[in-house]
Parts: C-alpha cells; sequence; structure tokens
C-alpha cells in the first residue's frame, strides 16, 4: 500500500513539473488570433521573440507582416510591441502563457494605463 502511494505521487509530480516545462518553454510557435481571421508564427530574435502573419484569410495582412517586435523576457510576461499590420498603429504589448495551448496578448495605449486583450490558440 505504502508504495502505492509514492508511485501515484511520483506520477502526480512528474505529470505536473511536464505541465510546467511546457509552458515554460514559452510561445514560441504557431497560434491562431481569436477572431481566427489570421495565425501569427512567435519566434526567436536574438535574446527575445518576434511574430508575424504565417496565414490570414485577407490580403489586408499580408504573410511575413510583423505583429509582434521585441518582445522581452520578463519572468513569465514578455514585453515590447505589437504592430496592426492593416494599419501599422504601435502599441505596447506583453505576451503570457496562460496554459501550454492559450497565449494571453495584450495591447495597451497611455503608457499602459487603458489595455485590450485576447487569448490565441496555439495551432503548432
Amino acid at each position: 500500500m505504502k508504495h502505492l502511494g509514492s508511485v501515484a505521487a511520483f506520477c502526480f509530480l512528474a505529470s505536473s513539473a511536464f505541465a510546467s516545462a511546457s509552458v515554460a518553454a514559452g510561445p514560441v510557435g504557431e497560434w491562431r488570433i481569436a477572431d481566427g481571421s489570421a495565425n501569427v508564427s512567435i519566434h526567436s530574435c536574438g535574446a527575445n521573440l518576434c511574430g508575424s502573419i504565417a496565414w490570414a484569410k485577407s490580403a489586408a495582412a499580408p504573410v511575413g507582416s510583423p505583429v509582434l517586435r521585441d518582445m522581452q523576457p520578463k519572468g513569465r510576461i514578455w514585453a515590447g510591441t505589437i504592430i496592426n499590420p492593416i494599419g501599422g498603429q504601435q502599441y505596447t504589448a506583453r505576451i503570457s502563457m496562460q496554459d501550454e495551448q492559450t497565449l494571453k496578448v495584450e495591447g495597451c495605449v497611455l503608457g499602459g494605463m487603458v489595455c485590450g486583450g485576447q487569448l490565441w490558440s496555439r495551432v503548432k
């Protein structure tokens, strides 16, 4: 009986460590934006992260257009700039993993006083 308790505890700890490692791996990959109109590919650019359009329903946001720039790691959050690929407006931004399949993306104006955000879903 004692042995089974140890095995169960080990399995729980191992699965928890695996889940934490997945989230800790970060947002590198391809993500579908909340309305499903585009996918953004997030990749390393030096020590930071960058993101660009990988697929879009509309030609108004061409593939390769930058969306995230110079996202610097700050603990469990990356902070930098988000760019509207259609109009070119730029905002301060934060991204953070909610779980291994969900990325929270926030854009802010007025020095971060007013922020809006959405959840993106991992594609690959």
